[in-house]
């Protein structure tokens, strides 16, 4: 099966873009949940300039595509122009063009600010579960983390299958040094959607930093599922070398380990030629 990823670069490959491609490559990033805020931003600047009459009804999923991936960016006067259009068009009340002025608000710094247009759309709506993630975002910045570990943690007692705040726990844990908690969230995004590749990588690095010989072996199992599906990611094919080359060091390796050691080699080689960066991996001992 052929991975988002690889599905992406195939449709930025593309040379001469039409309206067409440049909103696919837009909802692609969009649909699958894709963080790739400037290549979102060059797409939806060019549609603007050059296909905007042929638009239509998507003239302003455009312009808000454009706004979130200006403010992620950090093109913040981007984002303004383009919050002051949807604003025209929806008016200043309009749930989806406050939320967006929160964001921008927030990136901006004016967390005071940020926090009443939240605080707006909950009194309307509390269930709104991506402003309640927005305004927890807020007890990120702050030197006391606990609040926003609290939060977390009160998010996913009514939202058990919210993949994304399992892994910004998970994150948050693994930058604390709580190993077993990071485990255990990232273990959960792994059982909510397998696909989800980071996941499979986070929990082996924790596993492997662990030690212990089961541990090392169930980092072996994750890597080996990752690879299987998309052999070319590197961060997945380094930490399986030095997982597999963990186990050697144990006395305990099975048959199998040995394999896996000469297929990392060759899969690293193959995607440093491919890179044409190959010098890289000439220079590192793999013995």
């Amino acid at each position: 099966m052929e991975s988002k990823t690889k599905i992406l670069e195939r449709l930025v490959s593309k040379r001469d873009k039409s309206a067409s491609d440049l909103k696919s490559i837009i909802h692609f990033v969009k649909n699958n949940n894709l963080r790739y805020p400037e290549l979102v931003l060059d797409c939806s600047l060019q549609l603007l300039s050059k296909h905007s009459s042929g638009l239509d009804s998507e003239y302003h999923l455009i312009i808000e595509e454009l706004v979130n991936a200006a403010i992620e960016s950090d093109f913040l006067e981007v984002a303004m122009k383009g919050i002051k259009s949807l604003s025209r068009k929806f008016g200043d009340k309009n749930t989806k063009v406050i939320k967006i002025a929160g964001t921008y608000r927030e990136s901006n710094g004016d967390e005071n600010n940020a926090n009443e247009y939240y605080d707006y759309i909950l009194s309307e709506n509390k269930n709104d579960l991506k402003v309640q993630k927005r305004k927890l975002a807020l007890l990120k910045t702050k030197e006391d983390l606990q609040p926003y570990i609290e939060g977390l943690n009160k998010l996913l007692k009514d939202n058990m299958n919210d993949i994304e705040t399992w892994a910004e726990l998970g994150f948050v844990y693994l930058n604390n040094l709580n190993w077993s908690r990071a485990l255990y969230s990232y273990e959960q995004v792994i059982m909510l959607n397998p696909s989800q590749f980071y996941a499979y990588i986070r929990a082996a690095e924790i596993l492997y930093t662990q030690g212990t010989t089961d541990n090392l072996y169930q980092a072996r199992n994750y890597l080996c599922y990752v690879i299987i599906h998309d052999p070319e990611i590197t961060r997945a094919l380094w930490t399986l070398f030095s997982v597999c080359r963990a186990i050697d060091r144990t006395g305990k390796a099975d048959a199998k380990n040995a394999t896996l050691l000469t297929v990392c080699k060759k899969r690293l080689k193959l995607c440093y030629e491919k890179a044409k960066t190959s010098t890289l991996i000439d220079n590192y001992n793999l013995e």
